[in-house]
């Protein structure tokens, strides 16, 4: 319920219909996971044709940028793990539909329940997202004279982003062989 809730609420704040479509793969999911995985990967393929690429350093890019990716990685969580409603996702759906009256106090509460969200899910791997999210942040201040291209402040946040998640997966590393269809 978060990653729909967080999808659309995103879509209100950036004034963008397409964040809408989070609805399909919500809906999907209750029928099963691979035909919800599709229709997530057609939503990622629709927000990225349809979102502005306007740079960080601009506030219209930097919440274009953390409601975009916070959005979808929450939808992405629910469309791979199921979908449920309890009393922890009532409150965090909550808190993020009183904070979208502004658009920094929406970025702020996304941000908050995206990190509680990853410790409820990963344990202790919230570091890693934690040292990935204020890396970037310091990097991108401190290149900020010379990353103007959005295209090369994309590089710079994913190729920490991989940096991390080479990290965090050093020990967690193994090979299991699964089907092609889901065994429910």
């Amino acid at each position: 319920m978060i990653g729909l809730i967080a999808a659309l609420l995103a879509g209100i704040v950036l004034k963008e219909w397409v964040f809408g479509l989070a609805v399909v793969p919500y809906i999907l999911r209750l029928k099963g996971r691979n035909p919800s995985l599709m229709a997530f990967y057609s939503y990622v393929l629709a927000v990225i044709l349809k979102v502005s690429g306007a740079s960080v350093y601009t506030h219209e890019g930097l919440v274009a940028a953390i409601a975009t990716s916070a959005s979808t990685f929450l939808l992405l969580d629910e469309v791979l793990r199921g979908i449920k409603i309890g009393r922890t996702e009532l409150v965090l759906s909550a808190l993020l539909l009183v904070s979208a009256i502004h658009d920094y106090a929406f970025v702020t509460a996304l941000i908050a329940v995206t990190t509680y969200v990853v410790y409820l899910r990963f344990g202790q791997m919230v570091y890693y997202l934690s040292g990935w999210m204020v890396s970037s942040a310091v990097v991108l201040y401190v290149l900020r004279g010379h990353l103007s291209d959005p295209v090369a402040q994309s590089f710079v946040i994913i190729g920490l982003g991989l940096i991390f998640l080479l990290f965090s997966e050093r020990n967690e590393v193994g090979f299991l062989e699964v089907g092609l269809f889901e065994e429910e």
